[in-house]
């Protein structure tokens, strides 16, 4: 594995494990606004928040992802055709000028 890879699993490690601490801070948190809760059901839902928690963080992070995507994509593309019509205006431009120094020469003789 090359070294942008070990980063980019790295970064995704970290990113992953943050999600996990901040969903069980939520957790926690809501499992507190139910005082009358006993031991085993809090541990329960704070696991069952948890755990919803992640997987809609995930879902939200795929899709961020896959939209990303296609937002590079279609910018990738329009940056091709804006090069594309750019250098064929300088093309012409330059055509232009030339012929028209040349016509300038031919008629100065």
């Amino acid at each position: 594995m090359d070294e942008d890879g070990l980063l980019a699993g790295l970064d995704d490690l970290l990113l992953s494990s943050a999600e996990d601490e901040e969903a069980r801070r939520r957790a926690v948190r809501f499992a507190e606004q139910l005082p009358w809760l006993t031991v085993a059901q809090r541990t329960d839902a704070e696991r069952t928040f948890a755990d919803d928690w992640v997987a809609a963080a995930r879902t939200i992070d795929a899709r961020v992802s896959a939209r990303s995507a296609e937002i590079a994509t279609d910018y990738a593309t329009r940056y091709r055709l804006l090069r594309r019509r750019c250098l064929t205006a300088v093309i012409v431009v330059t055509g232009v000028v030339i012929g028209a120094l040349g016509l300038a020469l031919l008629v100065a003789r």
